[in-house]
């Protein structure tokens, strides 16, 4: 056969792949309604696991890596999961307010709530729909989503304005310049304070965490949770003092070591194309991240460093930790060097 034929041989196989997929998804449709009907989660990791087995043990008897086998079965268990998450949920239609739904996570947050059969108003002003924080007091939920400094203020404007049955809680990812007004509001109203743990680019909760900060009042968490309850995602309950130590690494650090990096590079003399044409895996790895951090609003990322109460236990140990490593690289003797190679190793051995 020629060229063209065989690419035409091609296109008919990704044709009856993609034809395959579907079948395969709506039959995954059937099996979230059969869960819907009979209360069973819509995650089952262990059958999961099973998939992604039964894929790399049959591609293999066919010469194909396990590599690829794995991203087809977790990509394939991903789409069978958002399918049966997608289905609606038995859960009375309430009528949300997302105040800075214009932005991109109170944009994604309100397609959720849609989704859930929710009535959905955006209270912000580049939605030019005139509706103000006022159209907020007959509303079931009010979900605020702005930057963290606005925050605050705005959820003393709803202890005003909110009917005392309402449900409240925000979005932002640092919970230290909110503690005071959350908790008590936590005492009188049913408010608690979450932290999606990805960003609005995410097609689904799929294998994500979301945190939910219990700021002293249980009957919000249990109604936050069940919002966002068994749609594939992990969620996470801790107390609201908790969560800006655990962001100081998860988010401070993270963002540190990215921002450290890229800014090196810049400095280095060397043009980012031409790095690349000597790139090695590792440095590849890091690419997506790296990018994906010098892109993002510079104010959220310095809020989320310079308001953690926690910012200050973190960066010693950072520093601390960039100067041994520094130290150990210099030193003829490599013992404290592979130290901490084998310390990093058995940190990760759980996983």
């Amino acid at each position: 056969m020629d060229l063209e034929t065989l690419r035409n041989e091609i296109r008919k196989r990704d044709e009856e792949i993609i034809k395959l997929i579907s079948e395969r998804t709506e039959l995954a449709e059937q099996v979230g309604e059969y869960k819907r009907e009979n209360s069973l989660p819509v995650r089952n990791t262990e059958v999961e696991s099973k998939v992604i087995a039964r894929y790399t043990e049959t591609g293999a008897r066919y010469g194909l890596s396990e590599e690829v086998m794995r991203s087809v079965s977790t990509a394939l268990i991903k789409e069978a999961v958002d399918a049966e998450a997608s289905l609606p949920k038995p859960m009375e239609s309430k009528k949300v307010a997302i105040i800075g739904g214009a932005g991109k996570m109170g944009a994604w947050t309100a397609a959720l709530m849609k989704e859930s059969g929710h009535s959905v108003i955006i209270i912000d002003p580049a939605a030019d729909n005139g509706l103000t924080i006022e159209d907020c007091k007959d509303c079931d939920i009010v979900i605020v989503s702005v930057p963290i400094h606005l925050t605050c203020s705005i959820l003393t404007e709803l202890d005003r304005i909110c009917r005392k049955d309402a449900l409240i809680f925000d979005l932002t990812s640092l919970k230290t310049p909110l503690i005071g007004q959350l908790t008590s509001m936590a005492k009188t109203r049913k408010v608690c304070s979450i932290h999606p743990m990805f960003g609005p680019s995410a097609t689904s909760m799929y294998g994500r965490n979301l945190i939910i900060c219990d700021c002293g009042c249980e009957k919000a968490v249990d109604e936050t949770k069940e919002i966002f309850d068994d749609r594939g995602g992990n969620i996470r309950v801790m107390d609201i003092s908790e969560h800006d130590e655990y962001m100081s690494f998860v988010l401070g650090l993270t963002h540190a070591v990215n921002i450290a990096l890229f800014t090196v590079l810049e400095r280095s003399g060397f043009t980012f194309d031409d790095l690349r044409t000597v790139s090695s895996t590792t440095f590849n790895k890091g690419l997506d991240t790296n990018m994906s951090v010098a892109s993002e609003d510079p104010m959220l990322y310095y809020e989320i460093q310079h308001l953690n109460a926690h910012r200050d236990e973190m960066w010693d140990l950072f520093s601390q930790t960039v100067e041994e490593l520094k130290r150990n690289s210099l030193s003829d003797d490599p013992e404290g060097f592979i130290s901490m190679m084998n310390a990093g190793r058995k940190y990760f051995e759980s996983i």
